[in-house]
């Protein structure tokens, strides 16, 4: 009888981590959101970079060492930190442009694009129940698009690429998981995400052109400037958070098993649009509620199913999974 309730306490406080981590990077999705029309994107993320390393390296060094950083494999991992970011950056500018709702919605087709990219690059064999749902997923897509009714939002579109960038840069993860630690994975990124943004704003920090009229236009392309000391605070406070939902999300794939858990993940689709209408009043149509549903669904069930060598992988990415 002892057994099993240490298990489930286990699986109790795993959950509980997950629930925090993605509570507390739903709160930086509202930061970045509300900086956006102030700050350049590339700005946001060179600052906020630089903060979360610290504590990153407070964790490895609390959680077994500094040696834990340690890595063979630097080209991988650069190349794993360009997909990152440009993730990243993608997910950002058409947060800016679109409903909290319907980005992280559509930035959740990642696990319908991993299993499509596992069969060229792994050989996986997808189940046809898996092929259905990976079809499912793509309508809500296309529905979320609204084709026909008006011209598709092109934040709309970089929502997409950031789920794609996102999926190739999670396959390259599973690899990398074989022989690098797990902070690893979260501290290399942050590094070259000072590294591309800072690079990122050579050419684009210092335009005085009229902005843009479209959002994720105008923010890439706002000229740099020094955050007030009241917006200073928020940047820190992106930095703090991006930590401590790494570490959360660790724990969580650490004390609980990836199947079970990952599931809690779809709780930023109801969170995103909680926080925009409180703080945007943005109220979802009818249309995009549907197409929310379907990806959503067709996530939950790649998760779900407990057959194929496909779904046992895309559980294995999230033992090691760094989010945005």
């Amino acid at each position: 009888m002892i057994t099993p309730v240490k298990d489930n306490d286990g699986l109790v406080k795993s959950v509980c981590y997950l629930i925090g981590g993605v509570f507390v990077f739903s709160l930086q999705d509202i930061i970045i959101k509300w900086l956006s029309g102030s700050y350049p994107v590339h700005e946001i993320v060179l600052i906020r970079s630089v903060v979360a390393i610290f504590p990153i390296l407070l964790i490895a060094r609390l959680d077994g060492g500094l040696h834990l950083l340690r890595t063979g494999r630097y080209k991988t991992q650069i190349t794993r930190a360009a997909l990152m970011f440009g993730s990243y950056i993608c997910f950002y500018l058409s947060l800016a442009a679109l409903p909290l709702a319907e980005t992280v919605s559509l930035f959740f087709s990642g696990p319908i694009f991993i299993t499509v990219l596992s069969v060229f690059f792994l050989d996986e064999k997808i189940e046809s129940s898996s092929w259905v749902a990976v079809l499912l997923g793509f309508l809500g897509v296309v529905i979320m698009l609204k084709p026909g009714a008006r011209m598709i939002d092109p934040a709309a579109l970089m929502a997409l690429l950031a789920a794609l960038l996102y999926a190739i840069g999670s396959i390259i993860t599973r690899k990398l998981g074989k022989t690098d630690s797990g902070i690893s994975l979260a501290f290399y990124p942050t590094v070259m995400y000072v590294f591309f943004s800072a690079i990122l704003s050579i050419p684009l920090g210092w335009m005085t052109a009229a902005r843009p009229s479209h959002p994720s236009a105008a923010f890439l392309l706002h000229h740099w400037q020094l955050p007030s000391q009241g917006d200073l605070v928020l940047f820190i406070a992106i930095g703090l958070i991006a930590a401590a939902g790494f570490y959360s999300l660790s724990q969580a794939y650490r004390l609980g098993p990836p199947a079970t858990i990952a599931p809690f993940e779809y709780i930023s689709v109801p969170l995103g649009a909680l926080w925009g209408y409180v703080f945007w009043k943005d109220v979802l149509g009818l249309q995009t509620i549907i197409g929310m549903i379907l990806i959503v669904g067709s996530g939950l069930y790649i998760f779900g199913s407990e057959k194929g060598m496909t779904n046992r992988y895309i559980l294995s990415l999230f033992k090691i999974k760094i989010r945005k």
